[in-house]
């Protein structure tokens, strides 16, 4: 099921940093390789209007998974990410 979230700039640019240190940084080998599901993400946010994007959990899982490029040393905005993609995944459990 896909639920509308607002994502600010900061917010879209740190899932970008994360996924550009997973895709590129090789998590197939010698990168640049993705799978569908992740050119979906970057697809949707590329096409962000007013800062709404939809997503469904198995995307929100994917940039939960892109996160942890961070080795879990997170910023305010990386924070925020997080806590918007468990909402997601959890249902708002």
């Amino acid at each position: 099921m896909l639920v509308e979230i607002y994502l600010s700039a900061n917010e879209v640019n740190v899932i970008r940093a994360w996924a550009d240190k997973n895709i590129h940084g090789g998590h197939w080998g010698d990168g640049d390789f993705t799978i569908p599901e992740e050119t979906i993400i970057l697809r949707k946010l590329s096409n962000i209007v007013n800062g709404k994007v939809q997503l469904n959990d198995n995307e929100a899982k994917i940039i939960l998974v892109w996160s942890e490029s961070s080795l879990g040393i997170h910023n305010m905005e990386e924070e925020s990410v997080i806590k918007k993609m468990k909402l997601l995944v959890d249902g708002g459990e």
